[in-house]
């Protein structure tokens, strides 16, 4: 159930996803009460949350939460939380429900319990998750060949986040779990350039440990769209 969306630029994939987005939030609002979506973080999907908070929706019934998160404050640079408040939230879109993932203590461990809690908040299942992809492979902070990841991606995991240690050269993460990224209606990755399809095209032929996101397009419970353009 993987359907590929290939746009001549960035700027028509942006237009066309942005309004299947807020198409999909929309029917959530109008036919359940209230619609829900996970968030990329990084950089790609500015552009698309900046669209997005220009748009006459009843955005005091729809849910935001990340896909992912350092362990950072929320107001610090390198969180994905500043992003999305900063792009997203801001507009039209001020008053949507936003739920972060970073709470209490110095490290996820401490605070999973408090975050695994928050998210209880979610209206499920998700209408929409939106996903981003490294070179290696990763979605969310489901990074290759991790003892964090192998948990956070065990079909017997039961929670929607886990904490994730890539080692000291980066700062620990909180990421949603794979069974909670399963718990939508449909997926979207978005994502650019040669390189990254390469990589799309070698993860679709089987489940592989060393790319994550391989076991996502081999599942054939929730719908997967790529949205990509160089």
């Amino acid at each position: 159930m993987v359907d590929i969306k290939m746009f001549d630029n960035r700027e028509q994939l942006i237009d066309a996803l942005s309004q299947f987005v807020l198409n999909e939030l929309k029917s959530g609002i109008e036919n359940r009460g209230g619609a829900s979506m996970l968030l990329s973080g990084g950089t790609t999907p500015g552009p698309l949350y900046e669209k997005m908070s220009n748009a006459e929706l009843d955005w005091k019934k729809v849910w935001f939460a990340p896909t992912d998160e350092r362990w950072v404050e929320p107001d610090h640079q390198d969180s994905n939380e500043l992003l999305i408040r900063k792009t997203l939230l801001i507009k039209n879109a001020k008053d949507a429900n936003y739920i972060g993932l970073k709470s209490i203590g110095n490290i996820p461990e401490e605070g999973m319990d408090a975050t695994e809690q928050r998210l209880s908040e979610l209206p499920l299942p998700l209408d929409i998750v939106l996903l981003g992809m490294g070179e290696d492979g990763h979605f969310a902070s489901l990074f290759p060949n991790l003892p964090d990841t192998k948990i956070a991606m065990d079909e017997n995991c039961k929670t929607l986040c886990h904490p994730i240690k890539r080692g000291e050269s980066d700062v620990d993460r909180m990421t949603i779990s794979y069974n909670g990224i399963l718990q939508s209606r449909q997926v979207v990755i978005l994502f650019f350039g040669s390189k990254k399809l390469d990589v799309l095209e070698t993860a679709a032929k089987g489940a592989n440990q060393n790319l994550p996101i391989s076991y996502l397009l081999a599942q054939d419970g929730v719908p997967v769209s790529l949205y990509w353009a160089e």
